[in-house]
């Protein structure tokens, strides 16, 4: 069955006029990555999300932890944490591919509350893990069938939701869909600051959408992130800005104006810190490399 899934993301991978890069599907959360070589270091405040490797490999440093995921290999990010990765496998006969499918926390809090006392041997969870790929191919399969994929998508995400929590990475997601755990409250002031991180955000109402104090808030908030709520809202920032400096065409000062800041000179020396280049320069550096 991965043969059959690695089989369907190439096809319609390729099928796409630009096919390197992300394949963003019908379905939003659902995206099919492509790389036909191996890339530079990509900045990311991750959203919690599911990614299957079929080929290739990537490089992943989250906090001071590094790890490499090849080909069958999953990945999960239960938390919005900044990541640091980079293909490091992949070439025009044997392109890096992957699945990578945003996670449904309502969803994944109504299945935890169905399945709240269920334990699983390791047998069971290796069982789970194939079920699960299974599903996602046939997710991305209906793609190319659109009454079939408006009818079935529902019951495949929440298939694969399911197979999610029976599986090795039952115990993180467990701890998303709980609906008190602090996991759970500090997504609510995360989506928060994602809706609105162009805005200054006080600590307050951020508190409030946790339903924490100030002091518990930002305690649970470095613990599930890693990052202060004011360094979380500069990085989502800096790497929206550096996003529409490479796709976008737009000037520094453009960019900065864009994604909240007032003073250029702070943005380029905060750009310079997080990416190791001035935005100017990152930007041609960028052009050259797509030329």
């Amino acid at each position: 069955m991965s043969d059959d899934l690695l089989q369907a993301v190439e096809h319609h991978t390729r099928s796409q006029a630009h096919a390197d890069g992300l394949t963003h599907t019908a379905l939003p959360g659902l995206t099919l990555v492509r790389s036909s070589a191996p890339t530079e270091l990509e900045h990311a405040l991750a959203r919690p999300l599911l990614c299957l490797v079929l080929q290739g490999c990537k490089q992943v440093s989250i906090g001071a932890a590094q790890h490499r995921f090849g080909a069958g290999d999953s990945m999960l990010v239960s938390s919005n944490l900044p990541t640091l990765s980079r293909i490091v496998s992949a070439s025009t006969a044997t392109p890096y591919l992957a699945v990578a499918l945003d996670l449904d926390v309502p969803l994944m809090s109504e299945l935890t509350l169905l399945n709240q006392a269920t334990s699983s041997t390791l047998a069971e969870r290796s069982q789970a893990e194939q079920e699960l790929k299974d599903a996602v191919r046939r997710l991305v399969q209906a793609l190319h069938r659109p009454q079939t994929f408006a009818a079935l998508k529902g019951a495949l995400l929440r298939e694969i939701h399911h197979w999610l929590l029976m599986g090795p990475h039952g115990d993180s997601v467990r701890q998303l869909g709980l609906p008190d755990s602090h996991v759970r409250r500090i997504a609510r002031a995360v989506t928060l600051i994602r809706s609105d991180y162009t805005q200054t955000l006080s600590v307050t109402r951020l508190a409030a959408a946790a339903g924490m104090s100030r002091s518990a808030f930002h305690q649970h908030f470095r613990t599930a992130t890693t990052l202060s709520p004011l360094q979380f809202q500069k990085q989502l920032r800096l790497i929206e800005a550096r996003r529409l400096l490479h796709a976008g065409g737009l000037t520094a000062s453009r960019a900065a104006f864009e994604v909240g800041y007032e003073s250029i000179s702070q943005f380029s020396r905060e750009y310079a810190r997080l990416f190791g280049l001035p935005p100017g320069k990152d930007r041609r550096s960028a052009a050259q490399r797509l030329s």
